[in-house]
């Protein structure tokens, strides 16, 4: 009983130290669009897994090694140069799903994060139309528990938010 008693007393202790020295959270965004095109036409357009640079205007250039199968990894070319390496993880097309997930240890110029995973779907919106949901998670790059303005959580979800806003924009420019 006291160790159990002594082990809670550390524990209470020690635990506002150890979730100051966690590190960044993880951060969610999600932005989602409706078009007046039918869920097929929209996929038809951005189902491939390297259709990026086909309808997001900032990526110029996309290649992959396996197309649509699991674990293809696609390199896009942001229109400033810099490369993104990205991991299939599921091509669902009879869902209109598509999910991936950026590589691990790359050091992005144009986007302070370190890790984004997210998943883009088409689904009908009742009105003869769809909507298109791009979900996506990340962590920042910087590990500190106070960064610099332009790598904080704050920067990172402006410029995530601008670069899924670009695309789905496009997508609905595109598609109707």
């Amino acid at each position: 009983m006291k160790r159990i008693i002594k082990f809670c007393l550390l524990a209470a202790f020690f635990a506002p130290t150890l979730t100051l020295a966690h590190g960044p959270s993880r951060v969610l965004l999600v932005e989602e669009i409706e078009i007046n095109a039918t869920p097929d036409k929209v996929w038809s357009m951005i189902g491939d897994f390297c259709s990026i640079k086909d309808w997001h205007p900032t990526v110029t250039d996309c290649t992959s090694d396996k197309g649509n199968e699991p674990d293809s990894i696609r390199v896009i070319t942001l229109d400033g140069g810099e490369q993104i390496r990205e991991i299939l993880a599921r091509h669902e097309p009879d869902k209109f799903m598509i999910q991936h997930y950026m590589e691990a240890g790359q050091e992005l110029k144009a986007y302070p994060i370190t890790t984004h995973g997210l998943t883009i779907t088409i689904s009908d919106n009742g009105e003869g139309g769809s909507t298109v949901k791009w979900k996506g998670a990340f962590y920042r790059f910087y590990q500190g528990p106070n960064p610099p303005p332009e790598l904080s959580d704050e920067t990172a979800t402006e410029k995530l938010t601008v670069f899924y806003r670009a695309g789905l924009e496009n997508i609905k420019k595109l598609s109707e």
